[in-house]
């Protein structure tokens, strides 16, 4: 059975490649697809809206480690750093 199994390998080997080749991109493309398809814009927007207004924690040895950093990155008021 082995004998058998070998011999079949050895003569389709090209062809058993171009088989699993292409059958991985199609099942890449149709992922791709299926992603575009399902993709609604309003659930994008919500989680980023979600992101931004949760508060992060912090321990108070991190927060001496990086003291007179701005760890909610407002770019608008910028604070200045005590040398």
């Amino acid at each position: 059975m082995a004998n058998i199994l070998q011999t079949y390998f050895d003569i389709y080997f090209r062809e058993i490649i171009m088989g699993v080749l292409i059958l991985s991109i199609i099942i890449v493309l149709i992922s791709i697809i299926f992603v575009f398809f399902n993709l609604k814009d309003n659930d994008v927007i919500k989680k980023i809206k979600k992101s931004k207004n949760q508060k992060m924690k912090y321990t108070k040895q991190f927060l001496q480690g990086v003291d007179g950093i701005d760890l909610n990155l407002n770019i608008e008021n910028p604070k200045k750093i005590k040398k």
